[in-house]
């Protein structure tokens, strides 16, 4: 196990970046728990999606979410193990990983305001559900050592030493 800087604090770097995600969570949650009570104050919360269909705004949300999922879900990983190829280092590697990390997560941010966005505009339930597997993502996916250990592969003592 190669380590760059002996005194590495793993959980320190692991809170540092854990509190820029719940941050970036605060301002769709604030905006979601806004909208979805001012529809239900207005009664205008609908749960039929294809009853008097807005096409356009709802092709463009779709668009939106489609996009940040491709982004996040299907090429992110691959691309930041590819540029994480070239160092041996643990924690040279869970610093490189900050600034990708929280891009990630602004996306899914970004995806989840989409969602509020929807029942603020719209009223539709369907944008609850957008909303919701957002916010899956986000908590499901918070940085720790199990994370990290799971993504980039590690084994035995690394494995050891990253989950401590």
């Amino acid at each position: 196990m190669k380590l760059k800087n002996p005194d590495f604090d793993k959980k320190a770097q692991f809170k540092k970046i854990e509190i820029f995600v719940y941050l970036m969570l605060m301002a769709p949650l604030v905006f979601f728990a806004w909208a979805f009570l001012e529809q239900e104050r207005q009664n205008g919360l609908r749960s039929v999606f294809f009853e008097e269909p807005d096409v356009l705004f709802h092709s463009v949300m779709a668009a939106g979410v489609a996009y940040v999922l491709m982004r996040t879900i299907t090429t992110w990983k691959r691309d930041v193990l590819r540029a994480l190829e070239s160092t041996p280092e643990l924690d040279v590697k869970i610093e490189r990983l900050v600034k990708p990390i929280i891009y990630r997560n602004l996306l899914w941010a970004l995806g989840a305001a989409i969602g509020a966005y929807g029942i603020y505009e719209k009223g539709d339930m369907v944008y609850a559900m957008v909303f919701m597997i957002f916010m899956i993502l986000i908590t499901a996916n918070r940085p720790s050592g199990r994370y990290f250990s799971k993504f980039l592969g590690l084994k035995k003592e690394e494995k050891k030493w990253m989950e401590e």
